[in-house]
């Protein structure tokens, strides 16, 4: 009778532990897919709004803007600002753009909970006129919201 209940009690537990599994790895999931959907968005955003006297960088930032307040947190979104504000820079890929086609990818990191490594191909103008490119490393640490996640901070 007792090696029935510890038969059976093993069942639960390994079943639990499968279904707990599994869970985690939908939440991988979709937690990479809003990565790689914002970054694509981001870089799209960058890459295709015209920087000119009829049409200023607040216009890109708007864009930005209206992107991160789907896609990040208000704290985030306050980091961002003042960076950009202040310095003039992408605080969200250290300053540097995707090539859109190119190599965006977005892992688990496996020694943070709440961590993803988001890497990309990016072109650097070297000082004669040629082009490098080079690979990009950002770590986003992510929170759940809702139904959803968001991007909670950037390193």
């Amino acid at each position: 009778m007792k090696t029935l209940q510890i038969y059976l009690i093993s069942t639960i537990l390994i079943f639990i532990s499968s279904c707990s599994n599994a869970q985690n790895n939908n939440s991988e999931k979709l937690a990479e897919t809003m990565l790689l959907d914002f970054y694509s968005k981001h870089f799209y955003i960058w890459r295709n709004t015209p920087i000119s006297n009829t049409s200023p960088v607040t216009v890109l930032y708007e864009k930005l803007d209206s992107l991160m307040q789907k896609y990040c947190t208000s704290k985030l979104r306050k980091e961002v600002r003042e960076v950009f504000e202040n310095v003039g820079a992408d605080y969200l890929t250290n300053n540097l753009i995707g090539d859109l086609n190119e190599n965006l990818k977005v892992v688990k990191d496996a020694r943070m909970e709440n961590d993803y490594i988001v890497s990309f191909l990016a072109t650097y103008l070297d000082a004669p006129g040629g082009q490098t490119k080079k690979q990009v490393t950002v770590y986003v640490t992510i929170i759940k919201e809702g139904e959803g996640y968001k991007i909670d901070s950037v390193r």
